[in-house]
């Protein structure tokens, strides 16, 4: 046997060499004694309030018709479906069902009104179009939102009412015109199994994006999951059927053009860039990369999320000045944006939860703490300022070194999807440690 083969199975032996049971009884203490650090944390006077007002700035701004203007300071005009995303699936966990549907009848009466089948950017505060641009990812969220409100409350008269002119928002944007794939009809270059976005907004380069990207696909996956069953509940099966079928083809789609080798290991990519032929892999990593988390589907083994969180926390995460961060962005090249971003964090705070890692946990707290400390409300963002540094500045390892005396500028405090994204992670955090998501108000 060569030495090699004889070290390897060693190594297990060694890992064995005490009781099984110590091990398991160690590493569960361990556990319970973290989870008990977090929940001490989540109790403390700061995170009580800065949840508890973040939560119901949220749920006091949404108007008896469902209407949710999307910022405080007047950052952004009007209401963003997309974050009926995010503010649905936390007043899913709340239990608070009959303000969820309010919101999305908001949504759906406003295309009524106007006749539109698609749903568009920003809607007003009379059911008007503010922005009629087209965001297939944003257009994917209220879908989701809709299907998982469904599957959490059972069937009721809001579903029946409404399942035909949400089953045709499915069907919009699985239609060939944007899901590109050539299962039924041959199959071409340019049809990778996934759908495109012509719009989609990214924080790279703080511009629109013609791309094949990674939240996209997860948000379209997500909801032809839970569409697929309601609509079997609906007494529909072909569609079923068919929706199952376009997410085996999804799930190729994404094996087969949005996983990369980074370090050695496989992890996400981040978008397909369309080129006119096969399209060009982008391989950088951010928060487009933990969209599986936000939208709770995967499209391949859960082994490949890890790897990209794995991945970002060795080569992306940063540390300076007391803080460990991660920037909203990483470059292919391996620059880095000087900026975090509030739903990359919520996103960071459940997969964490999910995969109870303590230490990153607490990272991430200890960080809000000092980034969010003179706001009492979460932030859309922020980024370092001073030393010649300033937002949006992408920067390099050497960098870091030079930051002595930035400091932490927050954007847009209180802005709508950035903290409801925020807000839900917290709230499935606290009831990971027996607290409620409902807050107390201050």
């Amino acid at each position: 046997m060569k030495y090699k083969q004889f070290l390897f199975l060693l190594l297990p032996l060694i890992w064995f060499s005490q009781p099984l049971h110590s091990q398991i009884e160690k590493t569960g203490t361990a556990s319970k004694v973290g989870r008990e650090d977090i929940k001490k944390e989540l109790q403390s006077d700061y995170y009580e309030r800065l949840y508890s007002k973040t939560y119901y700035s949220l749920i006091d701004r949404m108007r008896g018709d469902g209407y949710l203007p999307e910022s405080l300071t007047g950052a952004y005009s009007g209401m963003f479906p997309r974050t009926t995303g995010a503010y649905v699936l936390l007043l899913i966990e709340a239990g608070q069902y009959d303000a969820a549907e309010q919101n999305i009848r908001y949504i759906l009466k406003s295309l009524e009104n106007n006749d539109m089948e698609r749903i568009p950017r920003v809607l007003g505060p009379d059911y008007n179009i503010e922005d009629d641009q087209f965001q297939i990812d944003g257009h994917a969220h209220v879908v989701l939102a809709w299907a998982r409100l469904a599957l959490a409350r059972g069937r009721n008269p809001f579903e029946n009412q409404t399942w035909k002119q949400v089953r045709a928002l499915m069907k919009f944007a699985t239609s060939r015109a944007f899901f590109l794939h050539g299962h039924w009809y041959g199959h071409w270059s340019i049809e990778p199994n996934l759908v495109r976005n012509t719009a989609f907004e990214h924080s790279k380069d703080a511009r629109m994006w013609d791309a094949f990207d990674l939240l996209t696909q997860s948000f379209v996956g997500a909801a032809l999951t839970d569409m697929a069953q309601i609509a079997e509940r609906q007494g529909d099966p072909k569609t079923a059927e068919h929706w199952t079928q376009q997410l085996k083809l999804l799930s190729d789609g994404i094996r087969k053009n949005l996983t990369t080798d980074h370090y050695g290991t496989t992890t996400y990519s981040e978008m397909l860039i369309p080129d006119g032929d096969a399209g060009v892999p982008y391989n950088g990593l951010g928060w487009v990369t933990l969209s599986p988390v936000a939208a709770g589907w995967e499209g391949v083994e859960h082994q490949i999320l890890k790897n990209t969180v794995a991945v970002m926390n060795e080569k992306l995460l940063k540390h300076s000045n007391g803080v460990t961060w991660m920037p909203t962005d990483g470059y292919p090249d391996g620059s880095f944006s000087n900026e975090i971003i509030g739903k990359g964090i919520g996103w960071e705070i459940d997969f964490a939860n999910s995969e109870n890692d303590i230490k990153r946990l607490k990272e991430i707290l200890h960080m809000i703490r000092i980034v969010n400390t003179d706001h009492p409300i979460y932030m859309e963002g922020a980024w370092l300022q001073g030393d010649n540094y300033s937002q949006n500045k992408r920067l390099h390892e050497t960098d870091i070194p030079k930051m002595k005396s930035t400091v932490w500028k927050v954007k847009d405090a209180g802005n709508g999807e950035q903290t409801a994204w925020w807000c839900w992670a917290m709230a499935r955090l606290r009831k990971s440690v027996g607290l409620s998501a409902q807050p107390k108000r201050f």
